[in-house]
């Protein structure tokens, strides 16, 4: 297949994602492909064309496509796959480019990174974000393309290299309502045509590790300070022990100088996170019950231990307060909880054995049940963002696994 490199100048370039340059490498791939010339040869590289070529062979060819992106941290592979969705997606609302690309304005928009700042930059792609969502013409549309800040919100964190750094590999498959060729050459069409049905994403290997550690420079996922950042009365109606609380409240969080991710403070993009979970259907008691995993795992950050008075090689949990706290939000009895996490169970030989932690093996085992509830927490909101978007739930007509063309983007995470 074609291969691209592509350099992220870690600044918005005029006019790079622009409609206008959106709708150029649509004509020429897509819409008016001439026969006599390689199509390829009158374009520049873009990423634009990458897409619109797989857009292309798909229709024509009726074959399924892939996308691979790939790069180390901060490369702007993240970016890259959400420019290919929207130009994928934008697609169907034209069979020509003059049809519906191009703005009345025709003002240009401006071209993407991951790591760029300054606050016009920020006003630039925040233009660029709003010109590319004028194409949105259905609810599936929206939520294909607002899965992402979702994604991004509880799978993306600030490391030394990139302030939006995903950590974990993601897979998605654009799903097509495309026609069959044969039946669209007998119509008179040169080129079939192909909606946008829906999208599934698979997600792996997300570091599970950055939910109770990270570096002094680094940030956890972006939605424990999201949701600290909240407004104390959104707090309070989800856990009335965040009242009141900041980053330092929670040892998984502890002190930070970044409160501005890609020119949006961590309280505005709390709004964006509850706005986009609303749209795939996350709202009321739902919201309320995911949030309270969240707290969960950082409630569990705040429980210390000691050596056992009585013998020193086990453990008791020192942090009364705290461990009344988490009792308290996890409806469980505080005894229960000390059993989990001061003791593991041993099975030898059809017979069950309790054995004591000591103080190290029982702040590694609360350690690893936080891990584990905030990865399985991540896989329900994967699910559920793919239960709201797939083509066989939500499009307008029966569809079965099968049914659809498939275009799929493989972001390949950037951590080694």
């Amino acid at each position: 297949g074609d291969i691209i490199i592509a350099v992220n100048p870690y600044q918005w370039i005029d006019g790079l994602y622009s409609e206008e340059r959106m709708g150029h490498y649509a004509d020429h791939l897509v819409w008016n492909v001439p026969d006599d010339v390689d199509a390829k040869s009158q374009v520049e590289p873009h990423v634009y064309e990458t897409s619109s070529l797989a857009y292309h062979d798909m229709c024509v060819h009726g074959l399924d496509q892939s996308i691979l992106v790939s790069g180390e941290s901060g490369a702007g592979k993240t970016e890259t796959v959400k420019i290919l969705m929207n130009q994928l997606a934008s697609f169907q609302s034209s069979g020509h480019v003059d049809a519906g690309f191009h703005s009345d304005d025709d003002e240009e928009a401006d071209g993407a990174d991951e790591s760029g700042d300054g606050k016009a930059d920020q006003k630039k792609k925040k233009k660029l974000q709003r010109k590319q969502t004028s194409f949105r013409t259905s609810p599936i549309v929206d939520r294909v393309l607002d899965s992402n800040p979702l994604l991004e919100a509880f799978g993306n964190a600030k490391t030394i290299r990139n302030d939006n750094s995903s950590r974990f590999g993601k897979y998605i498959q654009l799903q097509f309502d495309a026609e069959d060729p044969m039946h669209a050459a007998y119509a008179g069409k040169s080129i079939p045509s192909a909606v946008l049905a829906g999208s599934k994403c698979v997600v792996y290997l997300l570091e599970k590790s950055r939910v109770v550690s990270h570096e002094v420079e680094e940030r956890t996922y972006h939605v424990f300070y999201q949701l600290i950042a909240a407004p104390d009365d959104e707090k309070e109606d989800i856990w009335d022990g965040l009242v009141g609380t900041d980053n330092e409240s929670f040892s998984y969080i502890g002190y930070t100088d970044t409160t501005v991710i890609e020119g949006s403070t961590d309280a505005e993009r709390w709004k964006d996170t509850v706005d986009a979970l609303a749209i795939v259907g996350v709202k009321g008691e739902k919201l309320r019950t995911l949030m309270r995993a969240i707290c969960t795992v950082l409630q569990l950050g705040n429980l210390t231990f000691g050596i056992c008075p009585e013998n020193e090689e086990n453990s008791v949990i020192t942090s009364d307060d705290e461990l009344l706290k988490l009792a308290g939000l996890m409806g469980v009895e505080t005894e229960d909880i000390k059993k989990a996490l001061l003791q593991r169970t041993v099975e030898a030989r059809n017979e069950k054995f309790t054995v004591p932690l000591d103080v190290v093996k029982a702040r590694d085992s609360t350690n690893a049940f936080a891990k584990e509830i905030y990865s399985k927490t991540f896989d329900w909101l994967v699910r559920t963002i793919n239960d709201a978007t797939c083509a066989e739930r939500n499009y307008d007509r029966p569809l079965k696994e099968g049914d659809c063309s498939l275009i799929g983007l493989l972001d390949i995470f950037g951590f080694e």
